[in-house]
């Protein structure tokens, strides 16, 4: 592996949403960011100090090569690991959803995050420690019957987090989840292409009389700020900015 001088995050569902703006966070603190994706992101990738990797995240030995490939940009420095990508079920009636649809779910959220963990964790030990930071949900807390699927594989994520800060523990590596509530993303609002400017986003909290909906940039001050906790600072919390109880 090459010699890299500036700290290096890893970070999942980069093509748009959360993971772009998480990844786009870390560039300004000055990360070199290795970014994996189905579909890559061309704009992040003329960024200086950002590797676009394309892998289907749910294949284990794709995320290898790509991470591999990227092994010159990484060093000996990955400090840092989000675990972002995922898909969400169209909602449906608890008593009418098919195992199959939960079951997909499962491979596309909780198998890419077991992939990625599996693969990264020995470079945060070799680097000497770091962080796994999980993109989770309120909806784990079964809030929404006509969502199960994507709470059940929501759950388990923080069930895998949980694991991990104890199976890391020694190696200086801590793992925390942040359930940022509704975002504005295309996941949030369905039809959304492109980001939301911060004017719209005001009118639509105005309009419900809320601040509930965020930016992707507002989550992913809060990721990456939780990311760059200490070794011995704060592993296996759930942080919670959705303002639904725990």
């Amino acid at each position: 592996m090459g010699v890299n001088a500036s700290p290096v995050a890893v970070v999942s569902g980069t093509s748009s949403g959360i993971g772009a703006a998480v990844a786009r966070e870390f560039l300004r603190r000055k990360y070199t960011v290795i970014g994996l994706s189905r579909r890559g992101n061309p704009a992040l990738a003329k960024e200086d100090g950002y590797v676009d990797c394309v892998a289907d995240l749910r294949d284990g030995e794709a995320v290898r090569a790509a991470l591999a490939s990227a092994a010159d940009a990484a060093g000996d420095g990955v400090k840092a690991v989000v675990l972002n990508a995922g898909a969400s079920p169209d909602p449906v009636d608890l008593v009418k959803v098919e195992w199959h649809v939960a079951a997909e779910t499962y491979e596309t959220n909780v198998r890419t995050a077991l992939n990625l963990i599996q693969i990264t964790a020995p470079l945060l030990k070799q680097s000497g420690g770091g962080s796994l930071t999980f993109v989770g949900a309120s909806l784990a807390n079964g809030y929404k019957p006509e969502r199960w699927a994507y709470a059940a594989s929501k759950a388990a994520m923080t069930t895998l987090m949980r694991a991990c800060s104890v199976e890391f523990a020694e190696d200086g590596v801590v793992a925390n989840e942040v359930r940022p509530g509704p975002v504005a993303t295309a996941m949030t609002m369905a039809g959304l292409d492109g980001e939301v400017s911060d004017q719209i986003i005001r009118a639509i909290n105005a309009g419900f009389g809320t601040d509930w909906l965020k930016s992707p940039r507002t989550v992913a001050e809060w990721i990456v700020a939780i990311a760059e906790f200490p070794s011995n600072g704060p592993t296996g919390q759930v942080f919670n900015y959705s303002r639904k109880v725990l």
